[in-house]
């Protein structure tokens, strides 16, 4: 009697424990010496223990049993002596969050998280989050992770400070906020589209936005709109803007995610109809467009002003880099290695090499020169096209090395592009690589990369060498190489602006 007693207190005391057992994903185990049975039932033999608080991954569910698995153990328990729970939902904060088969940076990739991709936490070692997504199961540094409900709210109180200048709202899906106004400084939080925040100061097309009443941060201003921009409501004073950039994307709408319908060229004109936020709404063949207003030049006029003469695009001058602004673009970075040579070279670190040395040759003769990124930090794909696509750069070069581990045996440099406003400037560069190195001509692709899809410059991305051969791992990774290929890149860039 005392030992039913006994039961009755535990299955009384164990009533709030009785899970839904539906989309739960965890077992905890809530009382001591479990049996583990064959099946789904009492009449099942025995075939381990689980003891309190130890806990497991489900397999599957039949009425109150649950299947449950963990190291040696697999079997069934009655799920009113267990604590269903489900796995915490995190969130890639970067582009290409590498998946790897152990926890350390020398492991397998198995596979990609983008940014914002959602995954299910199911452990943790150390710095490193082992999770599960329908593309990729594995481990991923955790300093590259958020929770799924972690993305910063404003309060009410920030909206009415003493230091506000005005009020900006964002229009990106997620926005980064970072600790200064550049793309190379360390994201301290991420803001969701539609949010609004107070900004304190303007510098450079930067906000810097109040988080809360201690935190604050930097927001590209590119990416949001402020009150003064809302107050004027969909009218502008602009009537007129002028295309200052070659390749610029006409679209059917006012975001760079919408379907592009022309590529402009520099020094068209186009007459405003309204703005929405930042993008011109314009009038292209008799249809509505969209224009980016952060890479056009605003025209007003009045009813009696001359008509406005639009400005010729302009040519190439008499050759040479003078008066030329590059964008240089060191692929991978930071936790991103890229392709690791076959004596452990990383490729982030020759293409930082690569593009500082590059950058010096360019300003030796002329040219100004804009860098992605300066030092070993990662920064995703978007940031890059959007630095380039924000600047008044000539165009965009990224520099990266190839990798071919199945065939030891590959070789060469080659150039890639992807509009075909970008395949004379492939074909210059490719030309005067080959005339200045002694690799492998392996002639200009067509390339499908985020940085050339979505950029509004004429863009390439050089592969300068096969780090997975032994022999020119060794020849790319020389000082004389890089000075070589830079000279290279050089020339061609003459020949081009020629």
């Amino acid at each position: 009697m005392k030992q039913w007693l006994s039961f009755i207190f535990i299955m009384t005391s164990l009533i709030w424990l009785t899970p839904n057992l539906v989309h739960a994903n965890k077992a905890v185990i809530q009382v001591d010496h479990l049996n583990i049975r064959s099946g789904p039932s009492l009449s099942h033999s025995i075939i381990g223990k689980a003891h309190n608080q130890e806990t497991y991954h489900v397999v599957d569910q039949k009425s109150d049993w649950v299947q449950i698995q963990g190291n040696e153990k697999k079997g069934w328990v009655a799920g009113y002596l267990v604590k269903m729970k489900q796995d915490q939902s995190v969130t890639s904060k970067v582009d290409h969050l590498r998946v790897r088969s152990e926890p350390g940076v020398n492991s397998t990739v198995r596979g990609y998280l983008m940014k914002n991709e959602q995954a299910a936490k199911q452990d943790e070692q150390g710095e490193w989050v082992l999770i599960k997504s329908a593309k990729a199961s594995g481990w991923v540094h955790s300093d590259y992770l958020r929770t799924y409900d972690s993305q910063v709210s404003p309060t009410e109180s920030q909206t009415k400070t003493a230091s506000s200048l005005g009020e900006i709202t964002v229009t990106a899906a997620v926005l980064n906020v970072r600790s200064q106004k550049s793309t190379n400084s360390s994201i301290v939080a991420q803001v969701s589209k539609g949010k609004t925040f107070t900004y304190i100061a303007e510098s450079n097309g930067w906000y810097q936005i109040k988080l809360n009443d201690t935190k604050t941060g930097w927001v590209a201003g590119w990416l949001v709109t402020s009150d003064a921009e809302d107050s004027t409501g969909p009218s502008t004073d602009v009537t007129k803007i002028t295309l200052q950039f070659n390749g610029t994307n006409i679209r059917t709408g006012p975001s760079s995610n919408t379907t592009v319908l022309a590529s402009g060229h520099k020094g068209e004109q186009f007459n405003v109809l309204g703005k929405e936020n930042q993008w011109y709404k314009i009038q292209y063949q008799g249809k509505e467009a969209y224009v980016a207003g952060w890479i056009v030049k605003e025209e007003t006029s009045s009813s009696d002003a001359p008509p406005t003469v639009p400005s010729q695009p302009s040519k190439p001058g008499s050759g040479g880099l003078k008066g030329r602004t590059i964008v240089i673009d060191a692929g991978h970075g930071g936790f991103d290695p890229g392709a690791i040579g076959v004596s452990g070279s990383y490729e982030k670190t020759l293409t930082l090499q690569t593009a500082q040395q590059l950058k010096r040759t360019l300003e030796q003769n002329g040219a100004q020169v804009i860098m992605t990124r300066s030092n070993d930090s990662y920064v995703s794909l978007s940031a890059r096209t959007i630095v380039s696509n924000a600047s008044k750069a000539d165009l965009f070069i990224s520099v990266h090395y190839n990798s071919y581990p199945q065939s030891a045996s590959a070789t060469g440099f080659s150039t890639y592009y992807y509009h075909s406003n970008a395949k004379s400037l492939a074909s210059t560069i490719q030309s005067g690589m080959s005339r200045a190195t002694e690799l492998r001509d392996r002639g200009i692709r067509h390339g499908d990369f985020h940085v050339l899809r979505n950029n509004n410059k004429p863009a390439v991305l050089l592969e300068l060498g096969f780090l997975s051969n032994s022999k020119e791992e060794q020849t790319v990774s020389s000082t004389n190489y890089q000075k070589k290929v830079s000279q290279g890149i050089k020339n061609g860039l003459e020949n081009y602006f020629n």
